[in-house]
């Protein structure tokens, strides 16, 4: 009998070991980040645009919230968000600490006075045509080199397409562009051609989303088009951030990095893509 209570005693002993919780003090999380500080301000020679600043400090995650806005939203420390109607617009900062600590955010009420007024002789209202309301459309070129890639900015030796060389799926692609609300819309047909897949022409959305054009922020101070980061425009391996080389009523001429499919631009690589307008 008493070797049978022992037994008993050590099986007791081992469930309770076994059982133990384990201690919470080990994963303590830091503290929440600080309410963000931020500015905001027009820039004095055009009311419906406005230049946001974090000046927060500290390692954190950042996002801009512009409703109404272009772009919609920006994870930059300093950006430009575009406003063609006027009226009132909250504007969000959300910041969240490092170690997944919460997140906090800021707020802050602008007034845009004006509608913007279309100009159809500056970058942008070439772009758009914006003085039609219904925007408008880009499409590549059937003419040889629409689409040329090379090893550097200026270098494209490594692919030139002959004339009316791409696939039928890239030339019924539409870029379409607004001018009021800065809208960018792929209208693809439902069908692109995936570049990681062996150029298959693939089921494809494009969708709706935002655009902004800078002026002279490019190189050479070429003025850039800027689509967001899940977006395209004439290739699927081509950046979403595009020096644009030429600009007419006709003609759109644009460079950019190689892609890779991750997302991010490759060490090596450019395109550039030739645009005519629908």
């Amino acid at each position: 009998m008493k070797k049978i209570l022992y037994t008993l005693a050590l099986l007791a002993g081992l469930v309770v070991v076994a059982c133990r919780p384990e201690r919470d003090d080990l994963y303590q999380l830091g503290n929440p980040p600080a309410v963000p500080e931020w500015t905001v301000e027009a820039l004095p020679n055009d009311p419906n645009r406005f230049v946001v600043k974090d000046q927060s400090t500290g390692n954190f995650q950042r996002l801009w919230d512009f409703p109404g806005g272009a772009p919609k939203v920006s994870s930059e420390v300093v950006d430009t968000v575009y406003f063609a109607k006027a009226g009132s617009y909250t504007l969000t900062l959300y910041v969240s600490s490092a170690d997944g600590n919460g997140t906090v955010f800021s707020q802050k009420t602008i007034e845009v006075l004006t509608d913007a007024i279309p100009d159809c002789t500056t970058p942008m209202g070439l772009l758009t045509g914006s003085c039609e309301a219904e925007g408008k459309s880009w499409t590549l070129s059937t003419a040889a080199g629409a689409v040329k890639v090379g090893p550097t900015y200026d270098d494209y030796s490594w692919f030139t397409s002959t004339e009316n060389g791409l696939q039928p799926a890239q030339y019924d692609d539409r870029f379409w562009f607004k001018f009021d609300g800065g809208i960018f819309e792929n209208r693809n047909n439902g069908a692109s051609v995936n570049p990681w897949l062996g150029y298959a022409v693939v089921p494809y959305e494009g969708g709706i989303s935002s655009f902004v054009l800078q002026e002279g922020t490019g190189i050479s101070g070429r003025n850039q088009l800027i689509l967001p980061d899940d977006q395209f425009m004439g290739v699927m391996d081509a950046d979403n951030v595009m020096d644009i080389v030429k600009l007419t009523e006709t003609e759109l001429v644009v460079r950019a990095r190689l892609r890779q499919q991750n997302g991010t631009p490759a060490e090596q690589g450019w395109f550039e893509l030739h645009f005519v307008a629908q």
